[in-house]
């Protein structure tokens, strides 16, 4: 599948419906958060912090590639929610994060 057939694919109404209904089926959860605090729990691990939370999943994820495997593309069993982090680490991506210089408040020196 080509990068334009993969945009017209996502912006199809079958695929927004899907996408609505996959994200209802996991109570708009995200699966990998959910997994992680489980395997924490079964192997006695304390998290902390940002990871002992669930976050909002806001994408639906294709388990086998849709580019690879546009047949799967709205099959249940291929489809997972994830939040954007997570989602952003199953595709290997990181966000890019520069350090952000602080302006004064104002001018006035001593």
């Amino acid at each position: 599948m080509t990068d334009k057939e993969a945009k017209g694919f996502y912006n199809s109404s079958a695929w927004k419906l899907k996408r609505m209904q996959i994200l209802e089926r996991d109570h708009y959860e995200c699966q990998d958060c959910r997994k992680r605090l489980k395997d924490a729990v079964a192997a006695g691990v304390a998290l902390r912090g940002e990871e002992r939370k669930i976050r909002r999943a806001e994408e639906v994820h294709h388990i086998q590639e849709l580019k690879e495997h546009p047949e799967l593309g709205l099959e249940d069993d291929n489809l997972i929610s994830l939040c954007k982090s997570c989602h952003n680490v199953r595709h290997g991506r990181t966000p890019k994060r520069c350090p952000r210089k602080k302006k004064p408040v104002s001018e006035e020196r001593w």
